[in-house]
């Protein structure tokens, strides 16, 4: 991918997330899918990884395709995205998303 696709890819990446609602989740495939091109899950990690640590950008909502946090468990980063999710309304056992609470 040429570097202005890839930016273009990158902008649509972050636009979709930052309209995904509270409470919702996407994988990296769909937000590949989404933004352009399928082929694409792994770019979307990286866009996602660079992201700076004060971005409201809500990268906790996307996880993998088997409803899992892709994160080692007990990492820092799997803490933050897991607290970030509980905040929103999801349980979670192990890295697997179980199920939304009805608020």
């Amino acid at each position: 991918m040429a570097n202005q696709e890839t930016e273009a890819f990158k902008v649509q990446v972050l636009f979709i997330l930052a309209h995904l609602p509270s409470g919702d989740v996407i994988s990296y495939g769909e937000l590949a899918k989404q933004a352009g091109n399928t082929r694409y899950a792994r770019l979307v990690a990286r866009i996602l990884k660079h992201l700076p640590s004060d971005t409201t950008i809500p990268w906790h909502r996307v996880i993998n395709s088997k409803q899992r946090i892709s994160f080692n468990e007990g990492s820092d980063a799997y803490l933050r995205q897991k607290s970030r999710l509980e905040d929103e309304g999801w349980e979670i056992s192990g890295q697997r998303l179980i199920q939304k609470e009805a608020h």
